[in-house]
């Protein structure tokens, strides 16, 4: 992973976190499936109703960052614990 691919992927993060703040930071990680595409790997805890939330605002940057950058990540989540 070069040096811009994680810094883009940690400011991916970090907005990410800003609007989650339950989310805590695992690992990066690049795709099996796709070349330039990387997983950010986050735990935190968060109902049905905030992971889809999260996904939406994900989706979003997401394709932000694709457009301008040229590189696709997807922020999957870890170990949910489960709230209701």
């Amino acid at each position: 992973m070069t040096r811009k691919t994680k810094e883009l992927a940690m400011n991916f993060f970090r907005e990410t976190q800003e609007a989650f703040p339950e989310l805590t930071f695992v690992s990066i990680m690049p795709s099996p499936e796709l070349r330039k595409r990387y997983w950010i790997m986050v735990r935190g805890a968060m109902t049905e109703k905030r992971k889809r939330e999260m996904r939406h605002f994900v989706a979003d940057r997401a394709t932000d960052v694709l457009i301008d950058e040229g590189y696709s990540f997807a922020v999957k989540l870890e170990h949910t614990l489960e709230t209701a």
